[in-house]
């Protein structure tokens, strides 16, 4: 990659301090992809950016590439995000997670800049945990996991009944084809699924969902995502905290 100065658009998705006044985030960009970077002196009072590198923020960002790493040289706002119930910051930060786990440094992939914009706007103003993996299944589809869902992964049959989710296959087996170590998946499960892979963040549109169908959905998601990124998400067990306190308050 050259060694000359880029500008680029950028959504955060995690920060952490770095030595003792620097912040290390790895971000989203319109146009390079995922970018790892610290920004040197940020946690200092007097930085003029150091405030805006905050998780979930969208800015305008100019960086100097570096052999592991680059460097931020300066950004301005785009979008800063409004102090945030914890709820939303929770589902928030597994959308981040799993992007930053299924993404590679500077590959570009401007569906998922434009996604991830849509997705955190969403999740302020409708459910957020369908929002959540509504995103999460168009993050798989945009990085080349799409899961198969049309017809049996072995035997190519129509999917007309309920059946099984294989990870290995990624999509979805018939009862004659499982062999007993598959996720069960209902064909409302598999419905459901087809639904938030398809839904238009731009014009969302209200249908019914059953809790049995949410929570199998669930299930096999997360494990499948698990399954191709080889990597456990932190961020489910803070979400869990979440809706735990969430649970008992209620």
């Amino acid at each position: 990659m050259s060694k000359e100065a880029y500008q680029d658009d950028i959504f955060i998705l995690r920060v952490q301090n770095w030595q003792t006044a620097d912040k290390y985030a790895v971000c989203f960009s319109r146009s390079h992809g995922k970018i790892a970077f610290i920004a040197f002196g940020a946690r200092y009072p007097r930085s003029t950016y150091g405030r805006l590198i905050q998780p979930f923020a969208q800015l305008s960002a100019q960086f100097t590439p570096g052999a592991r790493i680059d460097t931020l040289r300066q950004c301005e706002s785009l979008f800063l995000p409004e102090t945030v119930d914890v709820e939303t910051f929770a589902y928030g930060a597994v959308i981040a997670e799993v992007t930053e786990n299924l993404t590679s440094e500077q590959e570009p992939e401007e569906e998922i800049y434009n996604l991830l914009l849509q997705a955190y706007r969403l999740l302020g103003e409708r459910n957020k945990r369908i929002v959540t993996l509504s995103t999460l299944l168009k993050l798989l589809v945009c990085c080349g996991f799409t899961p198969e869902l049309t017809a049996c992964t072995s035997c190519h049959e129509e999917i007309t009944k309920d059946g099984y989710f294989s990870l290995a296959q990624g999509g979805f087996l018939c009862s004659k084809c499982a062999i007993g170590d598959e996720l069960r998946c209902s064909i409302n499960t598999k419905k459901l699924m087809e639904n938030l892979i398809n839904l238009d963040f731009t014009k969302p549109q209200d249908f019914v969902v059953r809790g049995g169908e949410l929570m199998q959905l669930e299930q096999i998601l997360y494990k499948f995502i698990l399954y191709q990124t080889d990597k456990s998400l932190k961020s489910l067990d803070f979400l869990g905290q979440i809706q735990d306190q969430y649970t008992k308050k209620v």
